[in-house]
């Protein structure tokens, strides 16, 4: 009696391991993916939001109108037959005439 009840026993112990092995530690694992997954289609959404922006700021660094002010601003270039002032600041000793009527 006391062998066949512990056979049971042990039995019944090996078939809870097994069930708990088959459903438990899989679900655990699958929450874990479902969780990364949340968190990486966040990351993707950061991506592609950076990504549309930096694809409209390559749009505009390559258009004639910001490569010309480029040109004029850092570099002092002028387009050809064009003919560049610089308007200097007034100087501290000037005093413009005052008119006398």
């Amino acid at each position: 009696m006391k062998v066949r009840r512990r056979l049971i026993i042990i039995a019944a112990l090996f078939v809870g391991v097994l069930v708990y092995a088959t459903t438990v530690l899989p679900t655990g694992q699958l929450l874990n993916v479902i969780a990364t997954k949340r968190r990486d289609t966040a990351d993707l959404g950061q991506l592609r939001s950076a990504n549309a922006n930096l694809e409209k700021k390559v749009a505009q660094l390559n258009s004639p109108q910001w490569i010309e002010q480029i040109a004029r601003n850092d570099f002092g270039m002028y387009p050809a037959g064009s003919t560049p002032y610089q308007i200097l600041p007034s100087s501290p000793l000037y005093r413009p005439p005052t008119s006398k009527s």
